[in-house]
């Protein structure tokens, strides 16, 4: 199954955009749609124009959790006053955002049912949730006070209720548009009775993730899927407390027994967890990619950048937020999309490193070696620690050097094709031009201050 992006060379990332204030029936509001697009905008002017994906979060009902699997009312708080309504500022936003390279999609779920919605006696009459021992909906989770079930997919896709409300949704937003939509927490969770087992539930599942792709739209969602029958991830998983009814005690031990669910069908994960090496070095990052929840992992293959978690620390002041994102995209991001060049042929390790005991050799004479921060071609070093050298995209036209303590001297640039460039300071208001350089031998001299990044573009 093929996906309408490459999502090992994409930057897909959250926006965290508001959260339920129920007591008062309001929102608790982050990020405006107009706010959100002064985001997207510094973000294109940071990454230098590549391919971006923005999913909203919390843009539906009062925020974040409300209203699944119900997504067709658009947050009016988070509306443009120039605007009727809120679902005008979100098209406005959709479309708006195309002029940053952003494509603007939802953060969305349909795993989760509230029964406070209007929907629930429907989910309810179709035993379309997951029911404890006694045939009744079980109460998985409390979110924002409220009760918290998960849908029963089996009887969920069966019933029609899946294309129903994914139909609503698909129709109140340009999520066909976008061609992308990120489900977290698409988990499975076993109905005990009558009783709908993990087989039948994923095989329900994949009939989702079909009917979404004939609707042209890619799913990304939050983990890694590999669910055996009455397991969970952890011992004090939600679900575990549902399966506890039963009267045998619960089978043990870990998810890598499991084949990983989904796979073809979800094209990138929020975390990758529940990988093993193996499964790193066998799996292209173009059927499946993500950021890594094994830190050893992370420390060698590098990650895409969440941004989410850099913008909900510092809100809407740039100033604030621009040096973190600006390095993590330089340290993290781009030696990610580097390394996603290229096969993986094999690994070494080295107990004694600790989270840095991986070394992984590529295809083109490219290894990467978590012990000190190091990527090599062919034996030059394109990334030291906290300084890198690196192409933004595949055509190798546009280069980002970034130093976390300032290098002034030769830096590699071993995939450059061209012999004269022009060199920029990166900011949030677009690049700044410092000089005209040369390229010779595949090296090149700039000087480069402390958490300072330039974008080196070529000219010939």
């Amino acid at each position: 199954m093929g996906f309408n992006f490459d999502y090992s060379q994409t930057l897909w990332m959250k926006l965290f955009m508001a959260k339920p204030d129920f007591p008062n029936n309001k929102s608790e509001v982050f990020f405006t749609f107009e706010q959100a697009l002064d985001v997207i905008r510094i973000t294109d002017a940071i990454t230098q124009g590549i391919k971006k994906i923005v999913y909203l979060v919390g843009w539906q009902g009062l925020g974040h959790d409300d209203c699944y699997p119900e997504m067709e009312v658009v947050n009016k708080y988070l509306k443009r006053d120039c605007d009727a309504t809120a679902s005008e500022s979100l098209w406005w936003l959709y479309e708006e955002a195309k002029k940053y390279n952003t494509v603007v999609s939802f953060h969305g779920n349909v795993a989760d049912e509230y029964g406070v919605n209007a929907s629930h006696p429907e989910f309810v009459a179709a035993n379309a949730l997951a029911n404890g021992m006694d045939g009744k909906p079980a109460v998985i989770e409390v979110f924002n006070g409220r009760d918290a079930y998960k849908t029963s997919y089996s009887q969920y896709w069966e019933s029609g209720l899946f294309k129903k409300y994914f139909d609503r949704f698909v129709e109140a937003t340009p999520v066909r548009q976008a061609g992308t939509v990120h489900l977290d927490n698409f988990c499975i969770a076993e109905s005990l009775n009558p009783r709908t087992d993990v087989y039948a539930q994923n095989d329900a599942r994949n009939k989702m993730l079909d009917y979404i792709a004939s609707l042209g739209i890619d799913v990304t969602s939050e983990y890694t899927y590999r669910e055996l029958p009455l397991r969970a991830d952890a011992p004090d998983h939600p679900i575990r407390k549902l399966y506890s009814q039963l009267p045998d005690p619960l089978p043990v031990g870990g998810a890598y027994e499991a084949p990983i669910h989904a796979l073809g069908r979800i094209a990138s994960a929020w975390w990758l967890s529940n990988l093993t090496m193996e499964d790193c070095m066998k799996i292209s990052p173009k059927q499946y990619c993500g950021r890594f929840t094994d830190r050893s992992q992370l420390a060698v293959f590098y990650a895409a950048l969440h941004g989410e978690d850099i913008w909900m620390r510092h809100g809407t002041d740039a100033k604030a937020w621009v040096p973190e994102f600006t390095r993590e995209f330089c340290l993290g991001h781009l030696p990610y999309c580097y390394l996603n060049r290229y096969d993986r042929l094999r690994f070494e390790e080295d107990n004694t490193l600790g989270n840095e005991r991986y070394t992984v050799y590529f295809s083109d004479g490219v290894v990467s070696r978590a012990h000190g921060g190091i990527i090599k071609k062919n034996g030059i070093a394109v990334k030291n620690g906290g300084d890198a050298l690196l192409p933004v995209d595949l055509t190798d036209r546009v280069f980002v050097a970034y130093s976390e303590k300032g290098k002034d001297g030769t830096w590699a640039i071993p995939d450059a094709k061209f012999t004269r460039a022009s060199v920029y300071e990166i900011s949030a208001s677009g690049n700044r031009f410092i000089e005209n350089v040369s390229v010779e031998d595949g090296k090149i001299r700039l000087n480069v201050k402390p958490g300072q990044a330039l974008a080196v573009c070529a000219e010939d």
